[in-house]
């Protein structure tokens, strides 16, 4: 090993701070696929047996004899997070297809670039059966994709427009709303692991860095981890009060600044948002602040399995009016479901949909220069947030008798 080598193994331990195992050491089956950080086998592989139970009663209602399944979060879904389609990051349209079919048979749908990787991971082991395609046989002139969908046979849906399928994209993301116990413990473990990256990039940012300098931080902190930012808004002193999102532009921070972020692992992502502060925080500051993390608390406390959302949304008004900023929520939008997607949906006047058992929700309710963002999941009796911060200036909110801890600004 040249001294050239070294350096840069030891640069690498020190950069990246990870105290998971490494991918691909000896020894290390991360690389596989499977979420074994924080599951065991049989674990992920009831979670499988339980989301094919429950397209098979879709496939039922739907009186489909197959779906088919190629966005990245539907394939992160199905597999419990096992096989990963995404190649282009910014493209929800996977590089393979998963075909699902009532009688239980299941079918990995991809080119040669693809298919080796994926039945080695996990797909294999999971019974599904494999037809490839060259690369050049899917093009506007001949899709080949079209003919093994036919000889597959059966009326086929899809979350995406594809040869010779029904697209039922809509109505199949309901499928994932209620998480499952392995979802759940999942989610723990990357809502602690994403809190705590930010909380620690808060703590270490510096009078004088730029927005790009506290962004390249966040990345590093986050892919250190093995999780993926989606969304990564930073912003510096009077850049947070004059916008509501935020991109870095490069500005030099002086005392304030917030790092908000969207970042996920086994295609579940998780939102959340920090600030810290320079010098004693302004009164005005403060109390815009105060009144947020209130709002955010009726948010947590009145999202409970069974509840409206057209009714969460009206009953948002009245709590900004409550804060004294009556016109606040018409600047942003106030959040909603998360789960597999950035936002599952947000909230909006009318909206049709309910609070499930067990679904997860990230609000995000702004007063201008403050915010209040964390990740939680609504159970019949409490509501669980997984971005709680460990050592972390809090507010104490108190709705119908029950306190939420909500998070402050860190004093630096």
């Amino acid at each position: 090993m040249n001294l050239i080598t070294i350096f840069l193994s030891v640069l690498l331990v020190f950069t990246c701070g990870c105290t998971q195992p490494r991918v691909g050491e000896p020894g290390n089956d991360i690389w596989k696929g499977h979420p074994h950080q924080v599951l065991a086998e049989s674990e992920v592989s009831a979670e499988i047996d339980e989301k094919v139970k429950r397209v098979q009663a879709f496939l039922d209602s739907e009186s489909l004899d197959g779906i088919l399944l190629t966005q990245v979060r539907n394939v992160n879904w199905i597999t419990a997070g096992t096989a990963n389609t995404q190649i282009v990051l910014n493209k929800d349209v996977g590089a393979a297809s998963l075909l699902v079919k009532r009688d239980g048979t299941m079918f990995l749908i991809c080119s040669g670039s693809e298919s080796d990787r994926l039945m080695d991971q996990s797909l294999r082991e999971q019974g599904y059966q494999l037809r490839m395609y060259r690369w050049f046989e899917a093009n506007p002139v001949k899709d080949t994709r079209g003919d093994i969908i036919r000889e597959l046979k059966g009326k086929i849906g899809s979350d995406v427009p594809f040869p010779g399928t029904l697209v039922v994209a809509d109505r199949f993301k309901r499928l994932r709303f209620s998480l499952t116990d392995s979802e759940i413990t999942r989610y723990r473990w990357l809502g602690s692991q994403t809190t705590d990256a930010i909380s620690d990039v808060c703590r270490k940012v510096r009078i004088g860095m730029s927005e790009f300098e506290i962004e390249a931080m966040t990345a590093t902190a986050l892919r250190s981890r093995g999780i993926l930012p989606t969304v990564l808004l930073v912003a510096v002193d009077e850049r947070i009060t004059k916008y509501r999102h935020v991109l870095p532009a490069g500005a030099p921070l002086k005392k304030y600044v917030m790092v908000n972020v969207v970042a996920e692992k086994w295609g579940m992502p998780v939102a959340v948002t920090r600030f810290a502060h320079f010098g004693e925080l302004p009164a005005e500051l403060d109390s815009k602040l105060k009144k947020t993390a209130k709002v955010n608390a009726h948010f947590q406390a009145a999202t409970v399995p069974g509840k409206s959302c057209a009714e969460l949304f009206e009953e948002c008004k009245q709590w900004y009016d409550d804060a004294g900023y009556p016109d606040e929520w018409m600047k942003h939008h106030q959040g909603g479901a998360i789960g597999y997607d950035d936002r599952e949906y947000v909230i909006y006047p009318g909206i049709q949909e309910v609070v499930q058992e067990r679904q997860a929700f990230a609000w995000n309710p702004t007063i201008t220069g403050a915010k209040v963002e964390d990740t939680m999941i609504a159970f019949n009796d409490h509501c669980e947030v997984v971005t709680r911060a460990e050592n972390w200036p809090m507010i104490k909110i108190e709705v119908n008798g029950k306190t939420y801890g909500q998070p402050g600004v860190l004093i630096r």
